[in-house]
């Protein structure tokens, strides 16, 4: 990269977007790193601003995990929307394919997946990310609610949204971990996620 190219971006940083190009750089090294080896250093380094300059922005190294958080809630979301849409003429199809959206995520994102989840017990407790994964959640509940003819805040919605979200997560973790390969056993998570959405939406229609 030139110096001309290297001095425009660190002005258009100067001017406002640095949050919008930090989140990206940290969320590569968390997955590169883990929330413990992750450096705010470092990825000031990489898009070419003063360590300082995060800070203008965000109040402390814990808040920017929680912006990244955030990120990977927003992002989990439209995932499975897209996933959700793709069947729109079969409600359990969407719901299971939102499943295998979520597992895939886990997988393809497992830092920021755990930093999301509890990986750092302070950054979940923070209202934004609750509310961002709240947000993400309630996609869920609708498509649910939808499927039972009841409401978004019916009890039956909700409870069978925590069902189906306990074994996605479950799966997701296991797969994570690979703790399957103590099954000994080929583990195929789209057909049990296939056959786990039938027969817990069936047992409560």
């Amino acid at each position: 990269m030139s110096k001309a190219s290297s001095l425009r971006r660190k002005a258009t940083y100067h001017h406002g977007d640095l949050e919008g190009a930090l989140i990206p750089v940290v969320r590569r090294l968390l997955e590169r790193d883990g929330v413990g080896g992750f450096s705010v250093a470092e990825a000031c380094k990489e898009i070419g601003v003063s360590t300082a300059a995060p800070y203008k922005h965000f109040s402390s190294k814990h808040e920017i995990l929680g912006a990244v958080a955030q990120s990977g809630f927003d992002d989990l979301r439209e995932q499975m929307i897209v996933a959700r849409d793709a069947n729109p003429d079969d409600p359990v199809r969407r719901i299971a394919e939102m499943g295998k959206t979520y597992v895939s995520f886990a997988l393809t994102n497992p830092g920021t997946f755990k930093l999301m989840f509890g990986s750092n017990p302070n950054i979940k407790q923070y209202k934004p990310v609750k509310e961002h994964g709240e947000n993400c959640f309630d996609v869920l509940i609708s498509e649910v609610a939808g499927y039972l003819g009841s409401t978004d805040e019916a009890d039956d919605s909700r409870r069978v949204s925590v069902l189906l979200w306990t074994f996605v997560h479950g799966a997701a973790s296991l797969a994570m971990d690979q703790d399957y390969e103590a099954a000994r056993v080929a583990v195929d998570t789209d057909q049990m996620i296939d056959a786990a959405t039938i027969r817990l939406l069936e047992a409560y229609r």
